[in-house]
């Protein structure tokens, strides 16, 4: 595992011998490294936290750490940087995270459908909150590729849960109610249709 100071060192330029020999003066347009030390530092301790908090996608990591680091002019002033610095030094945070298995999407993934599918959330709204949260679609779209009796079954435990029973209402608008309250939930017109089926 790389220390914290060797990671460091790749966010920066490359210090040769000749560099330690002679360090570089502000007048050659170099600069003193400890400003982006620093920044990384506290770039990748808060993502440690927040990953301490409960796992998260990529995508939603660097959002917050973007949120919480932004890029002002004062900041690029003084670590002499151009536009998208901050963007670049959270893509690196987020390559050692994952590198360390700090962090990882198929781990979200995995944990987040186990546990929306628990509340009773189905499969269009499970995807929706995961696209918020990272770019692997191939991992969703494999986690989320259940049997659809699967997902019927779960359609069927929330209308009982909600209603007491899986009984199709003899009222036209109660049937109307329920259908748009799975739907809410994020099931399948298909599975939706099937429940009220069930005991036709």
């Amino acid at each position: 595992m790389k220390s914290a100071e060797e990671f460091l060192k790749t966010l920066t330029f490359d210090q040769s011998a000749d560099a330690e020999e002679s360090p570089p003066s502000k007048e050659e347009g170099l600069f003193s490294l400890e400003p982006i030390e620093e920044l990384a530092k506290k770039v990748e301790s808060r993502a440690v936290y927040l990953l301490g908090m409960r796992e998260h996608g990529a995508k939603e990591l660097k959002t917050k750490l973007l949120t919480k680091f932004p890029e002002t002019e004062a900041l690029l002033s003084e670590c002499q940087e151009i536009p998208g610095f901050m963007n670049d030094l959270i893509d690196d945070v987020l390559q050692r995270c994952q590198a360390n298995n700090w962090q990882s999407d198929e781990r979200y993934i995995e944990q987040s459908v186990r546990n929306w599918a628990a509340k009773g959330t189905g499969p269009i709204k499970i995807r929706q909150k995961l696209q918020q949260a990272t770019d692997r679609d191939d991992l969703i779209a494999l986690y989320l590729d259940w049997d659809d009796r699967e997902w019927l079954e779960l359609a069927l435990d929330v209308l009982i849960k909600k209603y007491g029973d899986t009984q199709r209402p003899t009222e036209q608008k109660e049937q109307a109610r329920r259908m748009r309250f799975l739907q809410s939930r994020g099931f399948s017109s298909e599975v939706i249709w099937k429940a009220f089926r069930e005991h036709d």
